[in-house]
């Protein structure tokens, strides 16, 4: 008997496997002047926007109003496009009034993505971390081969932009790398 059913569907009995978190990340990281006005709102009222202003909806809403709908782009000083990110949720990992950090992770690219406003020192902070494989031989999929190669191709110069609408204001904000990404590993620090 032959089996149709497509390849994603799982058995009753079978579990899915869990995700693999990795253990050695390639890390990218950049800070810019934090573009204030449109943050202090999202930070203050959410995405849905200041009260007192009827601004039209965002073309791409959130899932909820802690939830900013955002594309990152990283490219080089000539404007290729070395990664694109353009349906990225970032959710809130910590706030306070001092500072809003961000997060996402895509899996199937082994990407974590964090955003740091600093209303402190008015400050933008991004960290870009591609996870590296187990074993230098693995075979990678494509999606996070593509991660790991524009990371690695990441140069001094390079800028990370994203851009998020939301109904308080748009954000453009920019970052340039000053560095190439570099390899860490949580034990080391």
């Amino acid at each position: 008997m032959s089996d149709n059913r497509p390849s994603d569907v799982q058995n009753e009995n079978e579990t899915p496997a869990a995700p693999v978190r990795p253990q050695r990340w390639l890390v990218a990281q950049a800070s810019a002047l934090l573009e204030t006005v449109a943050a202090t709102n999202v930070a203050c009222y959410g995405s849905g926007g200041v009260p007192r202003y009827g601004v039209d909806a965002p073309p791409r809403q959130p899932k909820d109003a802690s939830t900013l709908c955002a594309e990152l782009m990283l490219r080089s000083p000539q404007g290729e496009t070395r990664l694109a990110w353009i349906d990225l949720d970032l959710e809130p990992v910590q706030h306070s009034d001092r500072q809003v950090v961000w997060g996402a992770y895509d899996s199937a690219r082994r990407l974590q993505v964090l955003w740091v406003w600093d209303f402190y020192r008015i400050l933008s902070h991004i960290v870009l971390r591609g996870g590296l494989p187990p074993t230098p031989d693995e075979t990678l999929d494509p999606a996070w081969q593509t991660t790991l190669d524009a990371l690695r191709a990441a140069a001094p110069g390079d800028q990370v932009e994203i851009k998020v609408q939301s109904a308080c204001g748009n954000i453009h904000q920019q970052h340039t790398l000053d560095r190439p990404a570099a390899e860490w590993a949580p034990e080391t620090r």
